[in-house]
């Protein structure tokens, strides 16, 4: 299930936080996307490394805020779901994290990467490091 394996550590920023300010927490976090809240603790965006070569390329200034180049139609996931349903949809939306949310809030995501590792240890493939 979803929940057994998300990562509930979430990395977020506000709407109107620049680019840069989400590219620096994902650098500082370690991760490959930040999730967007407004203030009220609602899931509204996601902002992934895909994105961030996107505006780059399109010479988009860093300082603008996340709001104006987020993914806003969001591919979401609730804690009692499945993983092979999570797959599927990451394969069918061409995504590699999902936000785990409850009432719009996240409470945790899951990547490709927590995907791999986990069927990875299943077939005792490799040690996790």
């Amino acid at each position: 299930m979803a929940g057994d394996i998300m990562t509930s550590s979430l990395v977020t920023v506000k709407p109107s936080d620049s680019i840069r300010v989400a590219a620096k927490r994902m650098s500082e976090k370690n991760v490959g996307s930040v999730l967007v809240v407004d203030n009220h603790g609602n899931l509204v965006g996601i902002l992934t490394e895909r994105d961030l070569v996107r505006i780059v390329a399109e010479g988009v200034d860093p300082d603008t805020p996340v709001e104006k180049v987020m993914t806003r139609k969001l591919v979401t996931a609730e804690p009692g779901e499945s993983l092979v349903g999570i797959l599927c949809k990451m394969l069918r939306h061409n995504i590699r994290h999902v936000p785990v949310v409850m009432d719009r809030k996240p409470v945790g995501i899951i990547s490709m990467r927590d995907l791999v590792r986990i069927e990875a240890a299943e077939q005792q493939l490799c040690v996790p490091g």
